[in-house]
């Protein structure tokens, strides 16, 4: 019985430790997503769709060196999420009038530090007009609401 025992546990081991092998997420360019995402969700996300990315990068005739780069800045890109949320907090607690500059750069191109220079402003007016602090929630529904009505970003 003890061998019986014994035998099934060496098999289960085999069988998870081959099945967790299998599973293991390979990048063709050996990128370690997980380095740049910092998250599992983004880090499956990039290694599910980089034989997409490669297909395309190939009918660009990028190199394997400017692949690597654009694959990597993919995933920095996704995870810039969590570091714009940290500016974002930090700029609210020294100076958030110092993001009106963000203004000048082309909206186009920089339309993310728009809206943060766009909240920044509407939270200011709405505390000069009413007294009170707008909260996170109630400033993006006030830009929301905003574009709603008048079909275009706040002025």
């Amino acid at each position: 019985m003890k061998k019986l025992t014994y035998l099934i546990a060496i098999l289960f081991v085999c069988f998870t430790s081959g099945f967790a092998f299998s599973a293991e997420q390979k990048s063709a360019y050996e990128i370690d997503y997980a380095k740049f995402t910092y998250n599992q969700i983004l880090t499956d996300f990039m290694y599910d769709i980089e034989p997409k990315l490669i297909k395309f990068y190939d009918t660009l005739e990028l190199s394997d060196k400017d692949k690597v780069w654009a694959l990597e800045g993919i995933a920095l890109g996704l995870a810039s999420n969590n570091v714009f949320k940290n500016l974002l907090t930090d700029i609210e607690e020294v100076d958030p009038d110092a993001t009106s500059v963000f203004t000048q750069l082309p909206k186009d191109e920089f339309s993310n530090l728009h809206l943060l220079a766009e909240h920044f402003q509407i939270k200011k007016d709405y505390k000069q007009k009413y007294g009170v602090e707008l909260t996170k929630e109630e400033g993006e529904k006030s830009l929301r609401l905003y574009r709603a009505l008048f079909g275009k970003d706040y002025k």
